[in-house]
């Protein structure tokens, strides 16, 4: 059975330039993120795993820590966090941190194929 292989529109490079594109769009400048963890970490150390590698992001990209969590999601192993776009984008390096994807996404309906009214 073959893996399955993450798209490359989630790749950390395209979450990377999609947080910076919101950000840009915005007058505060921050960006809204879900942060997904490692099955290594319980429910109830969410909270604690989340600050934890968003300080240890913020270290890496040298900025104070100006990520907040804003929501726990138990059930999806995931934290809400808004804050700095650089500081989230780096969360892809930081162990146990799975992936990050946008909360704001720009259009996800299908496009329709057929123009013409049929008659």
């Amino acid at each position: 059975m073959s893996e399955d292989k993450p798209s490359m529109e989630w790749s950390p490079e395209a979450v990377r330039r999609q947080l910076k594109k919101t950000a840009a769009e915005k007058a505060e400048g921050s960006v809204k993120a879900q942060v997904f963890f490692d099955e290594s970490v319980s429910a109830d150390c969410l909270p604690k795993a989340a600050e934890r590698a968003i300080t240890e992001a913020a270290a890496r990209v040298g900025r104070s820590a100006c990520v907040k969590v804003s929501r726990v999601h138990k059930l999806a192993n995931s934290v809400s966090v808004i804050g700095d776009p650089d500081v989230i984008a780096e969360l892809f390096t930081v162990s146990p941190v799975k992936t990050v994807l946008p909360s704001e996404i720009e259009d996800i309906y299908p496009k329709p194929t057929r123009t013409e009214r049929q008659k």
